[in-house]
C-alpha cells in the first residue's frame, strides 16, 4: 500500500481545492464569518478573495436564510438544496448547495460546496416559456376552431332565411325570416367586435375616451338592451344602485357599457329559466376628487368550480372546453371586458361555486366630472311610501335610497295587501303619498287594483313600474282604469326622488312628468348629401330614415359629393360621409370641401360613416375636418340623434 506523508495530502488537497468545478467555502459554525474560499468560489464572486474573507456569509450566500441556517439552527446533519449566491457587483445567481460539519484548524467549521446552476434555470425557463406558448398556440387554434363554427351558424341562418324569404309570399313567414336574419347579423357583429377588441388590446392600441358620464345613463341603456334577452328565457333582470353613485364621473361610457353588458349576457347566458340576474352598483369609497365604483352582476346559474374559476379571465379560451358547444360564444368577452377594467385602473374577479350560480364584480376608479349634486332627499320629511312587489328586495332597495330623508316606506308582496294597505291608510285620513306598483307582482290583476286604489289615494300617487317591453302590455289596462304615471325600470335613485316630488299630489310638491312615447322627428326641411357607394347601403340608410321625410342627395364617392356640394353649397343642412370609398374617400373629400373658398364649407356639419370604430379611427376622421362620427352597421337611433344635434331639430 502506497504511503502517504502529510506533505502529500496536503498537495492532494491544495490540487483539490483549486480546480475542483464547483465554489468551496469553509465558514465559522459559531461566528457565520467565512474563514477560507477556493478559486473557483472567487471566480464565482467575481471579486477579490479579501473583499469575501471575514464577512458573515448571508452577505454572500442564501441572504434570506439567516437565522434559519439549516444545519447550525435546523440540525439538519446534510444540506442539499437549491439557494442564491450574491456576486460582487450584487448581481444574485442560483446555485445547488451541500453543507456539512467539520472540524477545521481545532473549530467546528461549515464545509460548503456549490455550483452555477444559471444556464439550467434559464433552460428550465425556456422549456417553461416553450409550454405556455405551446399551450396558447393550442388555445388559439381552438379559438379559430370555435370561431369558424360560430360564424358559420349565423352566416347559414342568414343565408338560408334570405333564400326562403326569396321564395315565400307568407307574411308571417317572411317577419320570421327577416327576424332571424336580424338576430343572427346581431350574432355576427358581435363575435367580429369581440376578435377586433382584443386584437387591439394584444397591439397595444386599445384606448379609452374619456367624457362625462352618469352611471344611471349607462345601466338605462345596460337594461333596455339586455332585458329583452332576460325576458325570452324567463329570467328576472334587477338593477339597484346606491343614491351615492349618482354623480356625474369621468370615463369611457361606451366601454364601461360593453363591460356591464358582456357580464349580464353571460350570466344569461348560464342560468336557467325561471332564474334571476342582479346588477348592483355602489360607491366602495369616496375621496375629494374621485371615487372607486363597486359594480357586481350575480345570477342564480350553473356556477363555477375552482378549475373553471382559474382559466377564467384567460384570453382565446373557456371555463370549460364543452361550453362553446353548449352555450356558443368566443371565449374573448371576459378577458376583453377584464383588460378593460384594468386600463380604467381597476380589477375583475369571479365568485362562484358549482351549481350555486356567481358573481362577477369588479372595481374602477372615476374622477369627479363636477361637485356633487345637492341633496334630493331634502323636503321629503313625513312622506308615506308604498311598494307593491313580490321582491322583497326592491322594498328594501327604495328605503335604502330615502334612507336619511325623513320618509317612511313600506311594502306589500300581493295585490291583497297592496288594498289592505292602501284602504287602511285612506280610512285612517294618512294616505300614501306615492305607491309604487311593479308590473310583475304576482298573483294581481293591476287594472283593477288601479281603479279601486284611484280613489283611495292622492290625485297623482300611483306610478307603474315596467320593463319598456311590458309597456304594451300594460299601457292601454292602466290608463283606461284612470292612471297616467309610468316609470320604465330599471328604478333609478333619481326616478324616485323624481317621483316623490310630482306636482299632481295635493302637497304641491314639485315636477314629475308621465314618460312620453318615442316620437319621430320630422327632417322635411332638412337636405342631406349622402356619399356611400355601395348601392345597397344607400337604400338600407334611405329606409331607415324615410319616416323623419328628410331629403337625402345620395352621392356614389367622395369626387362625386365634393362636386355636388361645389355646385350648390347653400343646397346642403348635412354631409354624411363613408370613409372609405373609391375615386375620392371621405377623409380625402371632407379636405377638399374644408379648403373650399365659400363660407359654408367651413361651417356645414360632416359626419363619418365607417366600420372602423377604433379611438383612432375616430381622432383621423376629426383632425381631417369631420364633425362627428357613426359606426357601421347603421343603427337609426343613433344617426336621428346626430342628425337632431347639428340641424336643431328635436
Amino acid at each position: 500500500m502506497e504511503s502517504i506523508t502529510i506533505h502529500d495530502a496536503l498537495e492532494r488537497f491544495e490540487k483539490i481545492w483549486a480546480n475542483v468545478e464547483c465554489g468551496i467555502c469553509i465558514i465559522d459554525a459559531e461566528t457565520r464569518e467565512i474563514i477560507d474560499i477556493n478559486p473557483v468560489a472567487v471566480r464565482m464572486f467575481e471579486g477579490n478573495k479579501a473583499d469575501i474573507v471575514g464577512k458573515r456569509c448571508h452577505l454572500f450566500i442564501c441572504p434570506a436564510e439567516e437565522h434559519s441556517c439549516p444545519i447550525m439552527d435546523k440540525h439538519q446533519i446534510v444540506d442539499r438544496s437549491e439557494r442564491k449566491f450574491i456576486k460582487a457587483n450584487g448581481e444574485v445567481i442560483p446555485i445547488i448547495k451541500s453543507v456539512a460539519k467539520i472540524s477545521y484548524g481545532g473549530r467546528l467549521t461549515l464545509l460548503e460546496s456549490f455550483t452555477d446552476i444559471s444556464n439550467l434555470k434559464n433552460a428550465e425557463e425556456q422549456l417553461r416559456l416553450m409550454s405556455i406558448a405551446e399551450q396558447a398556440n393550442q388555445a388559439k387554434s381552438d379559438f379559430l376552431s370555435r370561431m369558424s363554427h360560430e360564424m358559420r351558424t349565423p352566416m347559414n341562418a342568414i343565408i338560408g332565411m334570405t333564400k326562403i324569404a326569396e321564395t315565400t309570399d307568407d307574411t308571417e313567414k317572411l317577419k320570421y325570416c327577416l327576424a332571424t336574419i336580424s338576430q343572427s347579423s346581431t350574432h355576427l357583429l358581435n363575435l367580429i367586435n369581440d376578435v377586433l377588441d382584443m386584437s387591439k388590446i394584444e397591439a397595444g392600441k386599445f384606448e379609452l375616451h374619456i367624457t362625462s358620464m352618469r352611471i344611471e345613463d349607462v345601466l338605462n341603456k345596460m337594461y333596455n338592451i339586455m332585458m329583452e334577452q332576460a325576458e325570452k328565457k324567463g329570467l328576472r333582470l334587477n338593477v339597484f344602485m346606491d343614491k351615492s353613485a349618482c354623480i356625474e364621473y369621468l370615463g369611457d361610457e361606451m366601454r364601461l357599457s360593453q363591460v356591464i353588458t358582456n357580464l349580464i349576457s353571460n350570466a344569461v347566458k348560464f342560468t336557467p329559466a325561471n332564474g334571476e340576474i342582479t346588477v348592483t352598483v355602489r360607491e366602495a369609497a369616496r375621496r375629494s376628487h374621485s371615487s372607486t365604483v363597486h359594480f357586481a352582476v350575480t345570477d342564480t346559474g350553473i356556477g363555477m368550480s375552482n378549475e373553471q374559476l382559474g382559466k377564467l379571465f384567460n384570453a382565446f379560451e373557456q371555463a370549460d372546453t364543452s361550453i362553446s358547444r353548449r352555450f356558443g360564444g368566443t371565449g374573448l368577452g371576459l378577458a376583453i371586458s377584464k383588460s378593460i377594467v384594468e386600463m380604467m385602473g381597476g380589477g375583475m374577479w369571479a365568485e362562484s361555486e358549482a351549481g350555486k350560480g356567481s358573481s362577477f364584480i369588479f372595481e374602477v376608479d372615476l374622477n369627479h366630472a363636477g361637485a356633487p349634486p345637492e341633496n334630493d332627499s331634502d323636503g321629503l320629511d313625513g312622506m308615506r311610501i308604498l311598494v307593491a312587489s313580490d321582491d322583497e328586495r326592491l322594498c328594501e332597495y327604495v328605503k335604502s335610497v330615502l334612507s336619511g330623508s325623513g320618509a317612511s316606506v313600506e311594502a306589500a308582496a300581493s295585490e291583497d295587501d297592496l288594498l289592505s294597505l292602501v284602504n287602511a291608510a285612506y280610512c285612517g285620513n294618512s294616505m300614501y303619498d306615492t305607491v309604487f306598483i311593479d308590473y310583475r307582482l304576482r298573483s294581481s290583476n293591476i287594472f283593477s287594483a288601479v281603479k279601486k286604489l284611484n280613489t283611495q289615494t292622492q290625485p297623482g300617487a300611483i306610478v307603474i313600474l315596467a320593463s319598456f317591453l311590458a309597456w304594451n302590455k300594460v299601457d292601454a289596462g292602466v290608463r283606461g282604469a284612470g292612471l297616467n304615471r309610468f316609470v320604465s325600470l330599471p328604478l333609478m335613485p333619481s326616478d324616485i326622488f323624481k317621483c316623490l316630488r310630482y306636482e299632481g299630489h295635493t302637497t304641491g310638491r314639485t315636477a314629475k312628468s308621465p314618460l312620453a312615447a318615442k316620437e319621430t322627428p320630422d327632417f322635411s326641411s332638412v337636405s342631406l348629401l349622402f356619399a356611400e357607394d355601395i348601392d345597397v347601403n344607400r337604400e338600407i340608410f334611405t329606409t331607415l330614415l324615410e319616416a323623419t321625410k328628410i331629403n337625402i342627395d345620395p352621392a356614389e364617392n367622395g369626387l362625386v359629393a365634393l362636386e355636388k356640394f361645389k355646385q350648390n353649397p347653400d343646397k346642403y343642412d348635412l354631409i354624411i360621409m363613408d370613409v372609405h370609398m373609391p375615386e375620392m374617400d371621405g377623409l380625402e373629400a371632407t379636405k377638399a370641401i374644408r379648403s373650399l373658398d365659400v363660407s359654408k364649407a367651413k361651417t356645414i356639419p360632416i359626419i363619418a360613416m365607417t366600420a372602423d370604430v377604433f379611438r383612432e379611427d375616430v381622432d383621423r376622421c376629426l383632425a381631417c375636418g369631420m364633425n362627428d362620427h357613426l359606426g357601421k352597421p347603421v343603427d337609426d337611433t343613433e344617426v336621428i340623434k346626430k342628425i337632431s344635434a347639428y340641424v336643431g331639430i328635436r
